[in-house]
């Protein structure tokens, strides 16, 4: 059973809510895989990691074809794979296939609040449904 926990997204800075979500679950001793839309905004994300916060590092990798990337605590990617055998999904932008994302145990995903957040709220719906999904107190 997947545990969806819908996350608010206070403003507009997507990376730095993703970037800071992923610590925290990297400082729990979680192994995660990051979606992104696409390999251009995979690329972006993957430089926001490297020089958001000097005095932090989060050890990461973007995952290719043929790259190995299992030792990987932390691994973007923008097709349907987990190559670091990880358990925790988060939700960089975009939204992931539904069945690939059931394969988790957990999901995170930011949330826009009211209209703007619908879409993701009614996307994971299904998920939710079958586990629990909440939206947490910053």
């Amino acid at each position: 059973m997947t545990h969806v926990e819908l996350h608010p997204l206070p403003g507009t800075k997507r990376a730095a809510e993703v970037a800071e979500l992923a610590a925290r679950l990297h400082g729990e001793h979680r192994r995660v895989v990051i979606w992104v839309a696409d390999e251009g905004r995979m690329r972006i994300l993957d430089d926001f990691l490297w020089t958001a916060d000097k005095l932090a590092f989060l050890p990461h990798a973007a995952w290719a074809e043929g790259v190995d990337v299992a030792d990987e605590p932390v691994v973007l990617v923008s097709q349907p794979v987990n190559p670091n055998h990880a358990e925790v999904l988060l939700v960089g932008d975009g939204l992931p296939p539904l069945e690939w994302a059931a394969g988790f145990a957990e999901v995170h995903d930011l949330v826009a609040p009211g209209e703007a957040g619908d879409e993701r709220r009614a996307h994971w719906r299904p998920l939710a449904a079958a586990g629990a999904a909440e939206e947490p107190a910053r």
